[in-house]
């Protein structure tokens, strides 16, 4: 699978200055147990978090990524005040 990475800015609101935020969807394979996984990496924010996605298919476990992307990171933007670029809503 080729990577998924999209690189935005993200503007505190506290007036500290711009970070640039990564998000990757990378290594997308079939696990032992007859599941997919895919690994999701959201760096740049105060902490970087690392995880792996499962879905019952290939494409379930890439919505699955998805939609804890726009969780975490999406939440994160909320959570520390701010806006980022380009627009990343939280659910």
């Amino acid at each position: 699978m080729n990577v998924i990475e999209m690189i935005s800015t993200f503007m505190p609101s506290d007036g500290s200055e711009p970070r640039a935020i990564t998000i990757r969807i990378s290594d997308l394979r079939e696990e032992p147990d007859g599941l997919w996984s895919v690994a999701v990496d959201v760096l740049g924010f105060k902490t970087d978090d690392h995880v792996r996605c499962k879905g019952a298919d290939w494409l379930n476990a890439i919505e699955g990524a998805a939609g804890f992307i726009r969780a975490l990171a999406g939440g994160k933007v909320r959570d520390d005040g701010g806006t980022i670029t380009p627009l990343l809503l939280p659910q």
